[in-house]
């Protein structure tokens, strides 16, 4: 199939995710700041980016099986609205409770646009899954990336400038969501069950591969810009820091889904992920701004040649008719993560610093490649 024809669509899908993904990005490089201004206490920070992962889950567990039934239009939208209403509240937010209900908005929002997103892509670009998944992860990444630089600069011009600019931009994109629509690709006459679909031979090893950098990535979602405050970096240091971070992962991405369309994706997370391992823990031993930024660009690029080849993995093997459903296992088991991680860091970070906290999750990370490979006869045949 030539995927000439959904070239403009997958620009809207890309601009319109990467948007959102910058108004996240924009809330984690200012947590300490709002943190500072408002007086929050530290274990907050935790509160509100876990709350906000958990409501993303609830968005992948809930809807992940309405995108491959043809309403993948529609989610974008609402999960559009919702994106801007919870943007323009930050702009207006100063209980804690507001922060953690806006930010759960969001969460939920991101949720359904990339459940959809997902099947769109793999929709439109059926035969190279990994491609398709890397591509819209790129774009996600890209926005991300985006907010915190976006989100410094702004906010030394005015508190309310890095939400609304994401929210009135997301505003504009709405309209063009109506040329968003999917290529043709087999409904499911019989579905099955969240059991059956784990039983598939290389499903569960990609999964677990995939969702298990979720667990970093809700600790730095709530600890990113206290540990950089606390290393004597400024918000704007935070954003451009943030940036250097994971600028690699938008270079390394798109080379891990074209290798995971290649070779055995399985073994490709795999050595991703023990490579990622030291990178981990590494974290945790910063003596200042320039050697958190090198292990984590390190990081970055070492992530990237775990999810994307896990994501791919489980594309392979799933029911074509079920392919947003089993992206949304995924995105169901790392956001459980994510959602332990961003609750549980902060706690650690104030009683035993990132000196126990980097080395303690790298342990906890070890965990899944030691499964995986113990269940390495069921993945070899797969693929």
């Amino acid at each position: 199939m030539s995927t000439t024809r959904y070239r403009l669509p997958r620009v809207v899908l890309f601009v319109f995710v990467g948007t959102q993904a910058m108004g996240i990005g924009v809330i984690i490089s200012l947590l300490a700041d709002i943190q500072d201004r408002f007086g929050f206490p530290t274990w907050s920070l935790g509160l509100i980016a876990g709350t906000s992962f958990a409501f993303t889950l609830v968005a992948h567990l809930w809807l992940a099986s309405f995108a491959d039934r043809g309403w993948e239009r529609p989610m974008i939208v609402i999960g559009g609205v919702l994106a801007v209403l919870a943007l323009l509240w930050m702009v207006v937010a100063s209980d804690l409770w507001h922060w953690v209900a806006a930010r759960s908005l969001l969460g939920f929002a991101e949720g359904i646009c990339v459940v959809a997103g997902r099947r769109l892509m793999l929709s439109w670009d059926p035969g190279r899954q990994g491609r398709a998944l890397s591509s819209l992860t790129m774009a996600l990444m890209i926005g991300f990336l985006l907010g915190p630089p976006v989100g410094g600069f702004l906010n030394e011009i005015d508190k309310g400038l890095p939400f609304l600019v994401p929210a009135v931009v997301e505003a504009l994109l709405l309209p063009f969501v109506i040329i968003v629509k999917p290529g043709e690709y087999a409904r499911a006459l019989t579905r099955l069950s969240r059991r059956r679909l784990a039983a598939i031979p290389g499903l569960v090893p990609g999964l677990l591969l995939a969702a298990s950098p979720w667990l970093m990535i809700g600790m730095l979602d709530s600890l990113w810009a206290r540990y950089m405050t606390d290393l004597g970096a400024s918000p704007a240091v935070i954003g451009v820091g943030f940036l250097a971070l994971a600028l690699p992962s938008v270079f390394v991405t798109p080379l891990s889904g074209r290798l995971a369309d290649r070779v055995n994706p399985i073994r490709l997370a795999l050595a991703g992920a023990l490579v990622e391992l030291p990178l981990v823990a590494a974290f945790g031993f910063a003596t200042g701004v320039p050697y958190l930024l090198v292990v984590g660009a390190l990081h970055s690029a070492s992530w990237s040649f775990v999810t994307p080849p896990g994501q791919a993995a489980v594309a392979k093997v799933a029911p074509p008719g079920q392919a947003a459903e089993a992206q949304g296992l995924i995105e169901s088991y790392g956001l459980s993560l994510a959602t332990i991680g961003a609750l549980a860091a902060p706690a650690i970070y104030d009683i035993g610093g990132p000196v126990v906290l980097f080395p303690v999750a790298a342990g906890m990370l070890a965990i899944t490649p030691a499964v995986v490979a113990g269940l390495r006869k069921g993945w070899r045949s797969a693929f």
